[in-house]
């Protein structure tokens, strides 16, 4: 094989693979909480920023978060319980460095992380 011909043939190899989100995965996923200052009665209140650090959007972005409760609501099509896991932006697409966010009021921060995603490229 010539050696143009072999590296154009490796170029095409590698943008397949990166093509279909194999570099996508929870660690894509940046999350943020802090306190805003506000209060829901005497519990503050939190903001959470999920942000899409991947060259691709993502779909059917899943937090978890042991024991997550508020004390106001949390607007569903942000953030939801679906099975034992969260639910982010109903589902849809999180395109590459946008982010999603929601706030809930607890008597403290609950820890989060990503659980799962669906990468497209």
């Amino acid at each position: 094989m010539a050696p143009a011909t072999s590296f154009a043939f490796g170029i095409l190899l590698l943008l397949i693979l990166k093509g279909n989100g194999e570099y996508c995965n929870i660690s894509s996923i940046k999350l943020e909480i802090y306190n805003t200052g506000s209060k829901v009665g005497s519990d503050p209140v939190f903001e959470v920023t999920v942000k899409n650090t991947c060259r691709c959007r993502v779909m059917k972005l899943f937090l978890r978060s042991e024991g997550f409760a508020s004390s106001m609501q949390v607007d569903p099509k942000l953030f939801r319980r679906e099975g034992d896991d969260y639910v982010v932006n109903d589902g849809k697409a999180i395109q590459s460095s946008e982010s999603v966010k929601f706030l809930y009021s607890w008597d403290r921060a609950f820890q989060m992380s990503p659980a799962a995603l669906w990468p497209s490229c």
